[in-house]
């Protein structure tokens, strides 16, 4: 997995940096430049936790396309004791109780933007969503993908847990007609 991460973040353009390089390729102390920068997470929080600085790098530029473009913001929510029920998943992301959420898998979810022929048309943008889902994939338990709402614009939230049991990841949304 590792020199698979280290191969997929060598072709990650310059503009990432060499630092994605070394924060997939190490365990330990990931500390970046986004690490210096105000968080903006949906909890507000500073991102003095590894892992929400390691996701706006990540994230930086990205846009999700479905019939419109659309930023992908690092996240992080307080995670439920128990199992991430629906009910637990809105409260989490502020959304309204009762809400549609429908459940898919992240490689699913991602597929046509980690497709080098895919709809974004760019290998080099296509390599930084595949180092994003490895770095989800890797560093988060139970990733999974949140569909959350319904009419043409629906909340997407690519979240797993922590190691510190938080729910971290990012969110986009989807415009569909």
């Amino acid at each position: 997995m590792q020199e698979l991460a280290a191969a997929i973040a060598a072709q990650v353009p310059a503009a990432v940096g060499s630092r994605t390089v070394d924060a997939l390729d190490t365990k330990g102390g990931r500390e970046t430049a986004a690490a210096n920068e105000p968080a903006a997470s949906a909890t507000g929080a500073a991102p003095a936790d590894s892992t929400t600085a390691q996701l706006q790098q990540l994230t930086k530029g990205l846009l999700f396309l479905s019939e419109s473009d659309a930023a992908l913001e690092p996240v992080s929510y307080d995670a439920p004791a128990g199992p991430l029920t629906d009910a637990a998943l809105l409260q989490a992301v502020g959304a309204e109780a009762g809400s549609k959420v429908e459940t898919q898998e992240l490689t699913l979810f991602l597929r046509n933007h980690t497709a080098d022929d895919g709809v974004l048309g760019d290998p080099a943008q296509a390599n930084r969503f595949k180092a994003l889902q490895m770095y989800l994939k890797q560093e988060l338990q139970d990733v999974k993908v949140y569909r959350v709402g319904t009419g043409p614009q629906v909340q997407a939230y690519a979240l797993g847990r922590t190691t510190s049991g938080k729910l971290a990841g990012f969110k986009t949304v989807l415009t569909e007609t």
